[in-house]
């Protein structure tokens, strides 16, 4: 055999050895992300529906997903009769549709009904386990579907809200539904291989970075053709919706350079707009400190909860719950907020 065939067997040897790793450990991560059930914090510092119980109503909301309920609640403010529009909200990973009951109340306040649901496999919807992101966007394809079948609108507008794995699901469903009057999307990722990059450069940034040039083809070996779907596939089709596309640079989780912000950023459509702020991390919407005022609550709380004396234990927790406020731990960033209320407003 002469020397260059045995380099070309070699080179292909080791490419093939490349390939099995990226496999294995994108199998692991995606089953470390999406094989379990989502869910919220159960310590007392996370903000619950009795805390906007004088402020909101809401009243339960169901339809179906492959013989799987999905569950929800559409909420209004207690004082309104008259809405602007009907606005389905689709929440992000690691946690319900709970943990967007901030803007859930600023879009309340503002004059829209809100359906927040919870995503297959998450909180009170049915499913074993959260699957993949582009489940996400199939599930909300249903929802839309259910709400304009039942007319549960009630012939109002239909907007869409979603953030981070929510807003991937958003841009996605607008392929098969041109009649959405607006979306807003705020910190979506560009793809399932993109978003699960980012989340092992946080983990495992030097192995992120060793199968960086893979990851896009072992994830759709992984995923396959239904499972692999980019964010921009909505846009591609629908050229009527108005997009409204929230990006900070400074966001770890779902890095700028990976955003459908900036893709859009990138290949501008008359319909996409792209507000990319320099600040805001992950949670565009809040201003800055926020999100560490409510980590170091916890933390707090954690140690108080550690105390092996149950009497100065159940004293400091006490006097803990005494003075927790867990509404203003949050303000909204003005700039943001504007930005979404007068993109619904302005497509009214």
């Amino acid at each position: 055999m002469e020397p260059w065939e045995i380099a070309i067997i070699v080179v292909i040897a080791l490419f093939g050895i490349y390939i099995a790793f990226g496999l294995i450990v994108l199998y692991k991560a995606y089953g470390q992300v999406f094989s379990q059930r989502g869910f919220d914090p159960s310590n007392p510092c996370f903000l619950n529906y009795a805390d906007y119980e004088n402020e909101m109503i809401r009243i339960p909301f169901k339809t179906g997903y492959y013989g799987k309920a999905i569950k929800g609640y559409i909420y209004q403010d207690k004082g309104m009769n008259d809405f602007k529009g009907f606005v389905i909200l689709s929440h992000g990973l690691f946690g319900t549709h709970i943990q967007y009951l901030l803007d859930i109340s600023m879009l309340t306040k503002a004059g829209y009904r809100v359906l927040a649901y919870d995503q297959y496999g998450v909180g009170i919807s049915e499913g074993n386990n959260q699957e993949s992101l582009a489940t996400g966007i199939y599930v909300l394809e249903n929802v839309i579907c259910g709400v304009e079948k039942n007319q549960i609108n009630d012939n109002l507008p239909i907007y869409l809200y979603g953030h981070s794995w929510g807003a991937y699901c958003v841009a996605g469903a607008l392929k098969k539904h041109k009649e959405i009057k607006g979306a807003a999307c705020l910190s979506a990722p560009f793809s399932s291989a993109k978003a699960i990059s980012s989340l092992m450069s946080i983990e495992k940034p030097n192995l992120a970075k060793f199968l960086k040039p893979i990851i896009p083809l072992c994830s759709w070996m992984l995923l396959g053709n239904r499972y692999s779907l980019k964010a921009n596939r909505g846009l591609k089709s629908n050229k009527n919706t108005p997009t409204l596309l929230i990006q900070a640079k400074d966001d770890t989780m779902v890095p700028y350079k990976q955003s459908l912000a900036k893709y859009y950023e990138k290949h501008p459509q008359k319909n996409a707009t792209a507000l990319i702020r320099d600040k805001g991390q992950h949670n565009v919407l809040l201003e800055e400190g926020c999100v560490d005022k409510y980590r170091s609550l916890v933390s707090e709380f954690q140690t108080i909860d550690r105390e092996p004396d149950p009497h100065k234990r159940n004293a400091a927790m006490s006097v803990f719950m005494e003075k927790l406020d867990k509404k203003n731990i949050y303000r909204y960033n003005t700039e943001v907020e504007n930005a979404i209320l007068n993109f619904f407003e302005e497509n009214n």
